[in-house]
């Protein structure tokens, strides 16, 4: 079992712009085959019409992902998941989905991480659009 803790924020400023905190516990079903649970808060920016505004949410998730390189200090893999707020009172309710790839270096019982992300969220209220971003971010993982 494995422990992470990373940042991530998206590089658009366009109308949205999401920064987010996160926290993960990672499970190996099979030596390169892992699963997720994850919990994120999130800082969601938006500039609409020249308005600009800030929402947050808590939000869970859980991911699938699979190590496909693995040589010494650096081990690489792709993962994809899913997340919600639990429609639980937030200024903001979404889902989301998203795909990407994670860099694990070195060999160590902490280790730091960079992933980049594609995700779509998924929004559940009229006054917000669905929206997608390239997520980039920066962490560590702790071997439990």
């Amino acid at each position: 079992m494995e422990a992470e803790m990373y940042v991530q924020k998206s590089i658009s400023s366009h109308e949205f712009n999401p920064y987010e905190i996160g926290f993960a516990f990672k499970y190996n079903i099979l030596k390169r085959l892992y699963v997720k649970c994850d919990y994120e808060r999130s800082i969601a920016l938006f500039k609409i019409d020249g308005a600009k505004d800030y929402y947050t949410n808590d939000m869970y998730g859980a991911k699938i992902g699979y190590t496909f390189l693995t040589i010494p200090d650096l081990s690489v893999g792709a993962v994809c998941g899913i997340g919600d707020n639990l429609r639980k009172k937030n200024n903001w309710d979404y889902s989301y989905y998203d795909t990407g790839l994670y860099a694990y270096i070195g060999h160590s019982n902490i280790r730091p991480c960079l992933g980049i992300t594609l995700r779509k969220y998924d929004s559940h209220n009229s006054c917000f659009h669905d929206y997608t971003r390239v997520l980039f971010s920066l962490g560590f993982n702790v071997k439990i």
